[in-house]
């Protein structure tokens, strides 16, 4: 095969290689944010139900309360969405390491090839001083290559860590209550003195059930979201700092054996 051929398909296998990189990391992406979106949705979803369903155990129109509850919505989305920010940095983050990555791994595939085409010439010309250097940097960039390529995976586990680790995260610090509150089938007796005692309590066992521990879940919430966003930033640091530390001395490595 001539050598122009031998480039053009080398070429033609980059960009394949390429294209599956960028597919599979839109893969990661889509579901990443898929399920950050329905978590959030869930989440929501739950505060708003166990509203309805306490208002209506307790007689109560959440009209009446209009202004408390979009207040608390309101917080129980900020804080979920400091909590997802992070998260989608991390993401980022990663996968711009794993991109330079990649592109470090093709440049060591292409200069595997130059040298290999290199050594061909020397030894077809009897330059055997040349050859020889040439067969070095072989080893070099196929070192390179595979360091790179375990750089790669590291990469890849760690964006599929971020999305079990802010799924996590979001199941254990914003709660589901859904269903808190429990319903049983009651008389039509049962129904009517629980109507006559709402008249008189109603509106204060709302409070004290509902309200009130809602507020001081999301003051709770909000003492330790600095917390949390710390830790996530934290493990972003170290994890891009591992990965730079692997590329030194990978680059290291490829210069003394080049």
């Amino acid at each position: 095969m001539r050598k122009d051929n031998r480039n053009v398909l080398l070429i033609e296998k980059l960009t394949e290689l390429n294209e599956l990189e960028i597919a599979k990391v839109k893969v990661l992406t889509a579901i990443f944010m898929k399920t950050l979106q329905e978590l959030k949705d869930k989440k929501v979803q739950s505060m708003v139900s166990n509203f309805e369903e306490q208002a209506k155990a307790y007689g109560q129109d959440l009209a009446d309360y209009e202004e408390i509850y979009d207040e608390t919505i309101s917080q129980y989305q900020a804080h979920m969405t400091q909590i997802v920010d992070r998260y989608k940095e991390r993401f980022i983050n990663i996968q711009l390491e794993l991109q330079e990555a990649e592109c470090n791994q093709k440049i060591a595939i292409a200069n595997f090839k130059k040298s290999v085409d290199i050594k061909s010439e020397a030894e077809e010309a009897s330059k055997e001083k040349l050859a020889q250097d040439y067969l070095r940097k072989m080893f070099a960039c196929m070192q390179k290559k595979e360091n790179f390529d375990l750089i790669i995976d590291a990469c890849e586990k760690e964006l599929e860590n971020c999305i079990e680790e802010a799924e996590d995260k979001l199941n254990n610090v914003f709660l589901d209550k859904s269903g808190q509150l429990v319903v049983r089938e009651e008389s039509f007796l049962t129904k009517w003195m629980n109507k006559i005692k709402n008249i008189f309590t109603g509106k204060t066992k709302f409070n004290a059930y509902c309200i009130e521990p809602t507020n001081i879940e999301l003051e709770m919430m909000e003492r330790k979201l600095p917390d949390h966003i710390k830790q996530i930033r934290q493990k972003t640091i170290r994890f891009v700092a591992k990965i730079k530390q692997a590329k030194d001395e990978t680059n290291l490595i490829f210069e003394k054996m080049k």
